[in-house]
């Protein structure tokens, strides 16, 4: 009897035909000739963050949330094997106790690593990659039965296509990454109007470790965030304090005010320019993954695109524009960050140096036009979709914007010749 599954966001669902939650890696290789002898496909699915229907099947989804510890620490190395199931929160947690740390994180940590790794995501900082640039190796369940190990010195051709594989190469099951020493960062927020925090970004972006900035749609206003790598002890900070700021005013007061807005869209304007104001929030200092991620309990729905850093701000400008004008409001901040180039098929900052502009709309709003409009304005400064999010791209529009993406073909075809994996999704994304 089919069960249904639904993401986290409420915008996707499907009814696979069954539900597994492996504990092994024989478990996965068992499950997935079971679906190429019923002739069912086969879809990995980690916590659910995504917005896009990439983990969508009718056919065996395949849960690895049982997967999800550390199996191996090499301290000489600073390399750790961990269970693709794992959430990027429970690593953070568990590399923090050995005295490691990821070398940088984007700033939701609910994902689980095979899910991260799988769909680019990334942080901010124009002299650091995405979490996928800290694999070294990786197994993967491939559709002929057999599990598949890729490194620098095993199966090396398939490492960089495999670092970023939407779950079209088969399923992960366990990620080496090298890491680096823990590390604290001080972080400093403060909101001022539009142009200073764009010039400020511009200067912080070439001088500080990791910048970022989001602009409150309805206002002159964005606030921005500028962290750098310190030696320093952690600040004392009032846990009351904190709880109330990212609890019960960020979250939780947040979804009273969308929920509001829904019923009273005409008043968001005036309290959105009521509540924000020019501020700049006292520095604090602390562990490199507390001041990376935060926590988002108010659902939306997203898009992210990134394009090429030079083009960065002439985009973001069209974006503005275009939410300026709309006759209804846009709740959420529109987030800009950057990140170096790299060398990842389908990574979003392949071989470019980028700019990231995303989205953001209260799961209940209505949406459609509103990411088609902003969709269009992307694909004019050659905007590559963030795989996980939404977009209506398909394979003759992408395979232009990727100068590696026969790598990545060729080794889909190596690894899943006969589609055990695909999806809809795929089908549309990839070309089969």
């Amino acid at each position: 009897m089919p069960t249904k599954w639904t993401n986290w966001a409420r915008n996707q669902y499907s009814n696979p035909h069954k539900i597994f939650r492996p504990k092994s890696e024989a478990e996965i290789t068992e499950i997935v000739s079971l679906g190429v002898a019923k002739r069912l496909k086969v879809r990995p699915i980690g916590n659910g963050h995504s917005f896009s229907s990439i983990g969508l099947t009718d056919g065996f989804l395949v849960s690895l949330e049982s997967m999800n510890r550390i199996t191996n620490i090499d301290r000489e190395k600073l390399q750790v094997t961990v269970g693709a199931g794992i959430t990027i929160s429970d690593l953070n947690r568990e590399l923090h106790k050995i005295g490691f740390a990821l070398p940088n994180l984007g700033d939701i940590d609910t994902q689980s690593l095979a899910g991260a790794i799988a769909t680019g995501t990334h942080g901010t900082g124009i002299e650091y990659n995405s979490i996928s640039s800290a694999i070294i190796g990786i197994r993967i369940a491939t559709g002929d039965g057999t599990v598949i190990e890729i490194s620098e010195s095993r199966n090396s051709e398939l490492l960089g296509p495999a670092k970023v594989s939407l779950g079209a190469l088969g399923i992960i099951t366990s990620v080496t990454l090298q890491c680096v020493p823990a590390f604290s960062l001080r972080i400093l927020e403060f909101t001022a109007k539009l142009p200073e925090i764009i010039s400020r970004f511009k200067i912080e972006e070439l001088n500080a470790d990791f910048v970022e900035f989001f602009w409150f749609p309805h206002t002159e206003l964005a606030e921005i965030k500028i962290c750098n790598k310190v030696a320093s002890a952690n600040t004392r900070t009032n846990k009351l304090s904190s709880f109330v700021t990212d609890e019960v005013i960020r979250n939780f007061g947040f979804s009273l005010l969308n929920q509001f807005w829904l019923q009273f869209p005409n008043s968001v304007n005036r309290t959105m320019n009521n509540l924000i104001k020019e501020n700049v929030r006292p520095e604090r200092i602390d562990a490199s993954y507390k001041v990376f991620c935060s926590k988002r309990r108010v659902k939306f729905l997203e898009m992210e695109y990134s394009v090429p850093r030079e083009y960065l701000f002439d985009a973001f400008d069209e974006v503005r524009r275009f939410i300026e004008g709309l006759s209804f409001p846009v709740t959420f901040p529109v987030e800009v960050r950057t990140l170096c180039a790299d060398n990842i098929p389908l990574s979003m900052a392949s071989e470019r140096k980028t700019g990231f502009i995303a989205v953001h709309l209260y799961n209940r709003a209505n949406s459609k036009d509103f990411f088609t409009k902003i969709e269009n304005i992307m694909e004019k400064f050659n905007g590559r979709p963030h795989w996980g999010k939404l977009h209506n791209l398909d394979s003759t529009k992408l395979a232009k914007l990727y100068p590696r993406w026969t790598e990545f073909a060729e080794t889909r075809e190596t690894l899943d010749p006969d589609g055990h994996f695909t999806n809809p999704y795929l089908e549309r994304v990839l070309g089969y």
